[in-house]
């Protein structure tokens, strides 16, 4: 019975560690997205009702975000070449419509958990801009 119980608990931290990955691949890392994809990527993030004011998306087919985690840093910054559209709330409309920024971005830092698992976009660095 304790066997049954400690695999359901590690199974059930695996899927834990799992969805927090794809969560944030999900809310920042596309294989594709055209400029005018915005409105309908973010009704996917804005579940809660709310209008996220900002999300940057990763255009990044060959998944060079994937192991960005896996240096043992628990803030990592990765110097990239990928381009980016930022999603930015179109505040003249009361529902959560969005304008198309697209960008290119140089670098990119993430938090990570204990397990190397990515949960947070904490900048983007952009090229042009200081």
């Amino acid at each position: 019975m304790k066997i049954q119980v400690v695999a359901i608990l590690l199974f059930a931290l695996s899927a834990t560690e799992i969805c927090e990955a794809l969560n944030f691949f999900q809310k920042h890392v596309v294989r594709q997205m055209a400029a005018g994809d915005c409105n309908t990527k973010m009704r996917v993030i804005n579940k809660q009702g709310e209008c996220k004011s900002i999300n940057t998306f990763f255009l990044d087919p060959t998944g060079v975000l994937n192991g960005i985690c896996n240096h043992g840093n628990k803030i990592p910054t990765m110097a990239i070449d990928l381009t980016i559209i930022d999603c930015k709330h179109d505040k003249t409309y009361s529902q959560c419509t969005y304008t198309s920024v697209p960008g290119k971005a140089t670098s990119v830092t993430v938090l990570c958990d204990q397990n190397n698992v990515p949960y947070h976009l904490q900048d983007v660095k952009r090229a042009g801009r200081k």
